[in-house]
Order: structure tokens, then C-alpha cells, then sequence
């Protein structure tokens, strides 16, 4: 009976604190930005089964990204590589899939599986340097990875000859890239699933309680006995492998590794994603959950501004705005909590 009161307490108890939580806001601006996509667009364009399924597969590189940046921005880091680093594995696994197929319908699921492998094994190698960079040869990570997203583009490009490589086993598009589970785009749902565990390390393990400690405050995490140094180089092989899986969904969704860019407008978006969540560009401040509400903002406004016939190179002006205001709300948010306290 006791057990049967409390229930509706804490339920209007989570009401009237919702709005006092940054995920709030983010769930207020993503509905409001749906519902006026949904009123200014014609009707059966915006609101509708293919478009929300067009959506959740244009998200789901974007969420992978995300996972990796959060856990590295808590810990008051920045991986600015992962957009190229995303590239060089697509390419890699593009590579490995063509070479191993050669072809043939024989060796198509041979073929994934090394290149699921290679491409993984590849971004988590680019992680590695600049692990090693960052967390035993202490140089500043924003150097680190400007310096990886140059490289690791350049060597993408020297990989393919300087253009996009094609000729993917036909079924990993098939049977992967385009798929649905029960309505939802399989890509979607692997990205779900890579979140969520990236949620789980965050939120329920030790390494994760460390990952917020560090980015609070490294010199007392170093008191405290944590190795720096050994979580730093595994937190930056973690974000290159995620931005590897990144680089496999999208070879999966295309059948095609792009070199032109290098991704440069996902690893913005992955960006502006976390920072509107509320994580903190300082350290020790974010919220998985909050990520991945904020991807859907940057993914939401693209696709209704390409619905609307705005030109994609305005999307990335929008992009780049809603992460410069986001970053100026970040740091006014914390001069007024310093100015409270």
C-alpha cells in the first residue's frame, strides 16, 4: 500500500523538478523545432513514416559520433579528429570489403566481418596516437587531434588514390544499410546500441565515475590514485573506435567511402550536439541522454531546411551558428553559477 502512495509522489515529484534539468529545455527546443517544421512545410512531406525513418538513419553516424565525444569532453578533453578519422576507416573498410569479395557472391559475409574489423582496428589505432600524444607525451589535446583530423584525411586520400571508393558487397547494403528492425532503420539501431553501452561505462562503472573526476578536477584525481595517464590513452582509442563504427554505418548506408570532405560537417554537428546537451567544454559536466537529445536538433534542422529547398551549404551556416550560441550559452551559464556561489 505504502509501496502503491509513493509511486505517484515521486512521478509528480519528477514533474515539477523536469524543468529545473537541462534535458528539459533540449526536449522543449527539439519539439518546438518538429512542431514548426510540421506547420511552415506542405503537408505529407516533414511528418511522415519514410521522413522520420530518413531522420533516424541521418542521425545515426551522428549519435555514434556524439557517445565518443561526450565521454571525451567530460573528461575536459577534445577530439577534433573524429570526422577524418571517421573517413579514413570507411575508406579502410571499403578497401578491405572490395579486396576480399573480389566479386563474388562467395565471400561477401567473409568480407564484412574483416572489414567491420579493419575498420574498427583502424580507428581505434588513430585513437592510440593520439592517446599516447595526449596522455603520456602531454601535449594539448586541441593540438593533437587538429593535427590527426590533417592526417588522417590525407592519408584517407592517399589510401583510395584521391577518390571515393565503391564497390561494396552489394548485400551489406542490402541486408544492413537499408534494413529496418520492426520499422526502424537497422544503422539506427546498432548506434542505439553503441550509446547506450557508451551510457552504461559513463553512468554505472568506475571508469566512468573516474572519467567525471578527471575532467573536475585532474590533480585531485591523480591524488586519489587514479592513473591519468592509462585512462586518457584508453578514453582517446575509445573515441576512435566509435568514430571507426561511424565510418562503418556509413559505408553500410552508401555503399560508398566519401573522401571529399573529410566529415567535417558531422564532427560539427557531433560537436554542437554535446555542447547543447549541457556538457561543459571545461570538464567534469554532460549527460549521455542529453547528447543524444541535442543530435537530434542539428539532424531535425537539416532535414527540414532540406525539405524547405534551402541550400545544404546554408544547413552548415545554421550548424555552425546553433554551436557557437550553444558554446556562449555554456559559458555564461557557469560565470553566473560562480557569480551565485
Amino acid at each position: 500500500m505504502l509501496m502503491e502512495q509513493a509511486a505517484p509522489r515521486r512521478l509528480a515529484a519528477a514533474f515539477r523538478s523536469a524543468p529545473a534539468t537541462g534535458v528539459f529545455w533540449i526536449l522543449v527546443v527539439l519539439v518546438a523545432l518538429i512542431a514548426a517544421f510540421a506547420l511552415i512545410l506542405p503537408a505529407d512531406t516533414f511528418v511522415t513514416t519514410f521522413n522520420a525513418q530518413t531522420v533516424a538513419g541521418d542521425a545515426s553516424t551522428l549519435l555514434v559520433l556524439a557517445a565518443g565525444a561526450t565521454v571525451v569532453i567530460i573528461s575536459g578533453g577534445l577530439d577534433l579528429s573524429i570526422g577524418s578519422v571517421m573517413t579514413f576507416s570507411a575508406v579502410a573498410a571499403a578497401l578491405t570489403m572490395k579486396s576480399v569479395s573480389d566479386g563474388s557472391s562467395d565471400h561477401e559475409f567473409t568480407a564484412a566481418l574483416v572489414g567491420v574489423g579493419v575498420g574498427v582496428g583502424s580507428g581505434a589505432a588513430w585513437g592510440a596516437i593520439n592517446g599516447w600524444l595526449i596522455a603520456y607525451a602531454r601535449l594539448p589535446p586541441f593540438v593533437v587531434t587538429l593535427g590527426s583530423l590533417g592526417a588522417a584525411l590525407g592519408a584517407a586520400r592517399l589510401l583510395s588514390g584521391g577518390s571515393n571508393v565503391s564497390g561494396t558487397p552489394a548485400s551489406i547494403q542490402e541486408e544492413v544499410g537499408l534494413a529496418t528492425v520492426f520499422g526502424v532503420p537497422l544503422p539506427f539501431v546498432v548506434a542505439a546500441i553503441l550509446v547506450l553501452a557508451c551510457g552504461f561505462l559513463l553512468s554505472r562503472t568506475r571508469w566512468g565515475e573516474h572519467n567525471y573526476l578527471i575532467g573536475s578536477n585532474e590533480e585531485a584525481a591523480r591524488r586519489g590514485g587514479i592513473a591519468i595517464s592509462r585512462h586518457l590513452f584508453m578514453l582517446y582509442v575509445l573515441s576512435g573506435a566509435l568514430a571507426g563504427c561511424a565510418g562503418l554505418i556509413e559505408v553500410a548506408r552508401f555503399a560508398v567511402a566519401s573522401v571529399s570532405t573529410g566529415h567535417t560537417t558531422e564532427l560539427i554537428a557531433a560537436l554542437a550536439a554535446v555542447v547543447i546537451g549541457g556538457a561543459s567544454l571545461t570538464g567534469g559536466i554532460g549527460l549521455m541522454g542529453a547528447s543524444v537529445v541535442g543530435v537530434f536538433i542539428p539532424v531535425v534542422l537539416a532535414n527540414g531546411l532540406l525539405i524547405g529547398g534551402v541550400e545544404r551549404f546554408w544547413q552548415d551556416v545554421v550548424v555552425g551558428i546553433i554551436l557557437v550560441a550553444a558554446v556562449g550559452f555554456d559559458q555564461w551559464r557557469r560565470a553566473r553559477e560562480v557569480s551565485e556561489s
